[in-house]
């Protein structure tokens, strides 16, 4: 019998899907179809589909708004920026990319989205009116509150450049027998103050805007009716690193609540990340008990290292708020009390060392993590697989800049750190 292309194309979906079967939550673990417990050992894609504005130059911050900014102040026109957006999304990661990435061993890609990219082109411009100052605010909050109203926003799903990145990242994840997660990075109207995750236009108006909440209901509405059954996905991550929201922790649960029950509503039954406030470390007054579906739902931690606040990686290191997560020992301790797998979304930018002790005590404790971030600018050995060299995009002053940097992000030119590398590569498949 001869298959048709489209039939050929569904047989192989089905095939690619096999070799990842659907996940679930058995008590405190992460298990396959046959109960056979899952380690997810992951690499976060940042800065590819959002622009932290400091990934995009030792020293910068700002966000990926600021970033664009600098496109419209070196001449380029608002369809130039455009362009250059889908180039950049093409060369940053290529199936290139994750085969290297499966090659040193993970298992799995947390892919970091940006809202602006569910948005059509036309829509989009509106937005980036308001980064480039041409568009009032309150006029782009009352455009989405007419397309939501009108039923406009993620009306074709398949005509979506977030849509379209994700499945050719699923097909090349599947090809590798990798897992991923899709992460609601930069959530419509900004979950927090940090210029780097948010691309704010109004920091917190997530939370202000009553609108902006339901765009976000009605966008995994429409994510858990195209994907419920495809098992590639191993989670959702319903809304990345909430930080210094008005009325501290409720106002989390509450959206988390409205959210786990539009997905559960479709009939999909995907694991569910859930990220507390601080960054997605605290559940006071969100924990399992408090859902009205409690089921398949894993519980994230955020683990850094910094000099303000400093993170052991002792295996019995504790917090006295137990449940504030991050250190090992409290991360245990909720899992068997809560009795719900807990997962580390995020770590890394650290030394070798540091990020290698971190795997290897995580591992032995049975707790999957995803190292942040796979490749970045820098013009020195940072702690990412790969760097990017300079020139950095934050300073071009004309468009004639842009093919240089287009042409250095491409995985063929980018530089590896090995001591990143090795140190990691150590403690996978373990």
């Amino acid at each position: 019998m001869k298959l048709l292309p489209a039939a050929f194309l569904v047989l192989l979906s089905l095939a690619t899907q096999a070799q990842t079967p659907f996940l679930h939550a058995d008590g405190p673990k992460i298990v396959d179809a046959q109960n056979h417990e899952v380690l997810l050992q992951g690499m976060n894609l940042g800065g590819w589909l959002l622009q932290e504005g400091y990934m995009m130059k030792p020293g910068y911050g700002g966000t990926q708004g600021s970033v664009k900014k600098v496109l419209y102040g070196a001449g380029l026109t608002d369809a130039a920026v455009e362009k250059f957006y889908q180039q950049y999304r093409d060369n940053f990661i290529t199936k290139t990319d994750i085969d290297f990435i499966a090659q040193q061993g993970f298992n799995c890609i947390r892919l970091p989205l940006h809202y602006d990219l569910f948005l059509t082109e036309k829509q989009r411009a509106v937005r980036n009116g308001v980064i480039r100052g041409t568009v009032p605010y309150a006029d782009y909050v009352a455009k989405l509150k007419e397309w939501q109203q009108k039923g406009e926003l993620f009306r074709e799903p398949q005509k979506l450049e977030a849509i379209r990145i994700i499945d050719k990242t699923l097909a090349w994840c599947a090809a590798n027998k990798m897992y991923v997660v899709l992460d609601l990075h930069a959530a419509p109207g900004a979950q927090g103050t940090d210029s780097n995750i948010s691309d704010a236009l109004q920091p917190l108006d997530f939370w202000k805007e009553p609108v902006y909440q339901d765009i976000t209901n009605g966008l995994w509405a429409v994510l858990a009716r195209r994907y419920k059954n495809d098992s590639r996905i191993a989670m959702y991550d319903l809304v990345n690193e909430p930080n210094h929201v008005p009325g501290d922790n409720p106002p989390i649960q509450a959206m988390l609540e409205r959210l786990i029950n539009t997905v559960r509503a479709t009939g999909d039954q995907h694991l569910l990340l859930l990220e507390g406030n601080g960054y997605g470390n605290n559940y006071n007054a969100i924990e399992r008990r408090t859902f009205t579906h409690p089921e398949n739902l894993v519980y994230n931690a955020h683990r850094y290292n910094m000099a303000k606040y400093p993170l052991s990686n002792a295996p019995d290191a504790s917090n006295p708020d137990a449940n504030q997560l991050g250190t090992i020992g409290n991360l245990l301790r909720f899992r068997e009390t809560q009795n719900v797998p807990v997962w580390v979304g995020e770590t890394g930018e650290n030394t070798p060392v540091w990020m290698g002790e971190a795997a290897r005590n995580l591992n032995s404790a049975g707790i999957g993590w995803c190292q942040w971030t796979y490749k970045r600018f820098n013009d020195k050995p940072i702690a990412a697989l790969l760097r990017i060299k300079p020139p950095y995009l934050v300073d071009v002053k004309s468009a004639a800049e842009l093919p240089q940097i287009l042409e250095n992000i491409r995985f063929k030119n980018c530089l590896p750190n090995p001591d990143v590398i090795a140190a990691l590569k150590a403690e996978l498949k373990k």
